[in-house]
């Protein structure tokens, strides 16, 4: 049984398929007008590029920005994608962009709908009130203007860009060498900085990607030697990580970046199975045989995970936090390939995997003993009561987040420092724990946006 959101990701390639001819005569059009508005005799121009994009990226991109779960048609799906069409006015030098940028309202007017309407072509509309460079996800700036062509009373969305030469280049660096490497790469903030230099001086770029390259390879060779807790770590890390991007690229024909989730998934390995146990050796050996044997088996990130029954627990934030996982375990793409991973690595029972899994989660974030002795001249009853309550919050923090990103370890340290130091100031502000149970209600809010904060 297939999971339901690739139906509509199948009715959506459909749809975009049979719209295509419309979406080519769009392309010409917007192309030809930009082309229009700079002719050749603009000297800082060098070139102009579209595309439409392809079957295969628009599948990537309707389950990477979850189009699932926000829209309920196909028709829906393909109006709200902004880049649909892509336009790239490619100029000479990086001062350039600002030029043609300010050009453009030359050949626009303001429109009714908010939008502004070109005069060359009256189906073309662009909104030029977006704030302009924009910033991207690198923290880098780019000019990006969304825009839309009408068309038999539709909208056929385009997305123009201004680059310079060296903007453009580095551009093809950026996405041709790091976001389609599949490869694990440890020492993420050394790339970026690495990365960043490059971008800052493209004459020496050569030299500085092979550094970064030959740094990457001596690190990678270099935490494979030896075999002890943290080069295993490492090594599972990097085995699972591989092994899901072939693998999905095997079964739904693309890959996601899993690098943080798969170091989630050996971290939950060696606090479940390793930290307090014995004969550890011939236990990672057993783990290496898994995997080898995983890789070798066929696995469908297209199919439903099936669970043995409903899950609960005694405990206040495993029952909230598994009860949460288990519903979107076949609704949420990137939540499901996590535990179709886990399940897969963990020969038990899915509920009891969920299980386990939940509890070092909260193992990682709240320490029973610095919890009880936080509170030890409150009395039992206050400290029960206590953590209960903390627990709770923490754990509807973590599920309204909505987001995979509550069990990376740079956020789950994060959040566990935050209900930390959050604890210890409630111990020092209140002597009496009558007072602070009277005040709960204001507790649990505080501490509930603070955590919030954390994946806004």
């Amino acid at each position: 049984m297939r999971i339901q959101l690739f139906d509509f990701i199948d009715e959506t390639l459909e749809y975009y398929e049979r719209k295509m001819p419309s979406f080519q005569y769009a392309q010409k059009q917007v192309m030809t007008a930009f082309q229009n508005m700079f002719s050749e005799k603009e000297d800082s121009v060098v070139n102009f590029y579209t595309r439409i994009k392809k079957v295969t990226s628009l599948k990537e991109k309707l389950i990477r920005n979850q189009f699932y779960l926000d829209y309920r048609t196909p028709e829906e799906a393909i109006e709200h994608l902004s880049d649909l069409i892509g336009i790239t006015i490619q100029c000479r030098f990086i001062r350039n962009e600002t030029e043609i940028y300010k050009k453009l309202f030359q050949f626009f007017e303001n429109a009714d709908n908010g939008y502004s309407v070109c005069i060359m072509d009256k189906n073309i509309y662009m909104n030029l009130r977006m704030p302009q460079p924009q910033i991207q996800r690198n923290g880098f700036t780019i000019f990006r203007i969304d825009g839309f062509y009408m068309f038999n009373y539709s909208r056929i969305n385009f997305e123009l860009q201004i680059k310079s030469l060296v903007h453009t280049f580095w551009s093809e660096i950026e996405h041709e060498v790091v976001y389609k490497n599949p490869d694990f790469v440890m020492y993420d903030n050394f790339n970026r900085s690495m990365l960043g230099a490059i971008r800052d001086n493209l004459d020496v770029v050569d030299r500085q990607l092979e550094i970064m390259y030959n740094e990457i390879s001596h690190e990678s060779r270099r935490n494979q030697i030896g075999m002890d807790e943290q080069g295993f770590k490492l090594f599972i890390s990097r085995s699972i990580n591989d092994l899901v991007n072939r693998k999905m690229k095997e079964s739904v024909g693309f890959t996601t970046d899993f690098k943080k989730c798969s170091a989630t998934i050996s971290q939950y390995i060696y606090l479940h199975d390793f930290l307090s146990g014995t004969e550890n050796r011939v236990r990672m050996l057993d783990y290496m045989e898994r995997i080898s044997v995983i890789n070798e088996a066929p696995i469908d990130f297209s199919e439903t995970l099936k669970m043995s029954g409903e899950y609960h627990s005694r405990d206040i934030f495993c029952d909230i936090l598994g009860k949460y996982m288990q519903t979107v375990i076949n609704t949420n793409f990137r939540w499901h390939v996590f535990f179709t991973v886990l399940f897969e690595v963990e020969r038990s029972d899915n509920l009891i995997v969920l299980d386990d899994f939940c509890s070092v989660v909260k193992k990682l974030l709240i320490q029973p003993r610095w919890f009880r002795q936080t509170f030890a001249s409150c009395g039992k009853e206050v400290q029960d009561a206590m953590h209960f309550e903390l627990t709770k919050t923490l754990a509807e923090a973590l599920v309204d987040a909505d987001k995979i990103d509550i069990v990376h370890e740079d956020k789950l340290y994060r959040c566990m420092n935050i209900f930390r130091a959050y604890t210890d100031g409630l111990a020092v502000r209140y002597s009496d724990g009558k007072d602070m149970m009277r005040d709960i209600d204001s507790i649990r809010s505080d501490l509930y946006h603070q955590i919030a904060m954390l994946f806004n």
